[in-house]
């Protein structure tokens, strides 16, 4: 490709110029996916466009082709350097998108591995596993140890006043009136209240 820019400049048109100056390595980290995506799809036609004109240009220059303007085509030397500068664009483009796209690797965390303790050995051999026979005695341990287990814990007063004080306060924050007392009786003292009128 054509590195200078005074050729890029001579060979490309204002429009083609900015893609390609869009495409340099300070420039193309600045675009987000959408916009490398729409630059890609410019700088691929440009470059499918002039693979086909450089292929035409040689054929007729060869006389396998008539020309399509006034004189046959001498070459295609600029048009091929055309195509290798869009091409080039391209693949920094895909490049650039594909870094967006890859997921970034997560920090590992370290795992902490639990070490299992080896058998106790006496000169180099383990020692066998003790069989505990169960007694009458260790059942009724462990039968006196599940009973206090189901045992209620006794709530302490002042921590049942707490919870009800709660509860209250969430009711009234709430915003909703309970009906607490009997229907009936709430009925007769509205209409109560309705002959004393």
């Amino acid at each position: 490709m054509p590195r200078s820019s005074t050729t890029v400049r001579r060979l490309c048109t204002k429009a083609e110029l900015t893609l390609f100056t869009e495409s340099l390595a300070r420039n193309v980290k600045r675009l987000n996916e959408k916009e490398l995506k729409s630059r890609a799809v410019r700088a691929r036609k440009l470059r499918d466009k002039y693979r086909q004109l450089a292929s035409r240009q040689e054929r007729e220059a060869r006389g396998k082709q008539s020309p399509r303007g006034r004189r046959a085509a001498q070459g295609s030397a600029a048009t091929r350097k055309k195509e290798q500068i869009f091409a080039e664009s391209l693949s920094r483009f895909e490049k650039q998108l594909a870094s967006l796209k890859s997921p970034k690797p997560k920090p590992t965390s370290k795992k902490v591995k639990k070490r299992v303790a080896s058998p106790r050995t006496t000169k180099g051999r383990p020692t066998k596993k003790k069989t505990v026979k169960k007694t009458k005695r260790s059942t009724t341990k462990a039968t006196a140890v599940k009973k206090t287990i189901k045992k209620k814990v006794r709530v302490p007063a002042s921590a049942k006043k707490a919870t009800a004080a709660a509860k209250k306060a969430r009711k009234k924050a709430s915003g909703r009136t309970r009906v607490e007392k009997h229907l009936s009786a709430q009925g007769r003292r509205n209409q109560a209240r309705r002959d004393s009128r």
